[in-house]
């Protein structure tokens, strides 16, 4: 599929606003889930001290400063694949509403990426993502020659093709592809 082709899916798609929203929402959804994990202990002993409004306050504090406590490399990741995430959902929402199910062809792509995505899109340093929930700190991924950042890297490449399949899919239409000659 040439760029043309892909912009002007893109175009139709993200030309009603809803959808738009609904990627910066999914996006924003997406990074700040990643903010409150990584600093899930400091919100939870802040909770305890302040109460829930001050708890909110300093939340949106970690949010806007986010970039700051984590390395650019990881900050960028994570913008990259809260923003991959966004469209892409966006994407299937339009695609299921044209034909009210996704093709199975993307489907495993599509799920490894968001989930890989979901996993470690944080720093190694502060906490990695969902990883950290399931007890493997960043001294687990320290091993790695580039400290995880490959997994973020991996889920963003698994996202990019995710969103240039469905992309693909959504060209084609509502169309069947069986073979009659058989």
């Amino acid at each position: 599929m040439s760029e043309k082709n892909l912009f002007s899916v893109w175009k139709k798609v993200f030309s009603n606003w809803k959808y738009i929203a609904l990627s910066i929402i999914i996006a924003l959804i997406f990074y700040s889930f990643n903010v409150l994990i990584s600093n899930y202990s400091s919100l939870i002993s802040f909770y305890g001290k302040f109460g829930l409004l001050e708890t909110i306050k300093l939340f949106f504090s970690f949010f806007i400063g986010f970039k700051e406590t984590t390395l650019m490399s990881s900050f960028i990741s994570l913008i990259l694949i809260a923003i991959l995430f966004g469209i892409l959902f966006s994407l299937i929402t339009y695609k299921t509403k044209m034909i009210k199910s996704v093709s199975g062809k993307t489907g495993i792509f599509t799920t490894t990426g968001i989930f890989l995505g979901v996993l470690v899109p944080g720093c190694p340093s502060c906490g990695i993502g969902l990883l950290s929930l399931f007890g493997i700190s960043a001294a687990a991924l320290s091993f790695l020659p580039y400290d995880g950042l490959e997994l973020s890297i991996l889920a963003i490449g698994i996202l990019s093709f995710s969103t240039f399949e469905i992309t693909k899919d959504i060209k084609k239409g509502i169309s069947c592809e069986v073979d009659l000659k058989k």
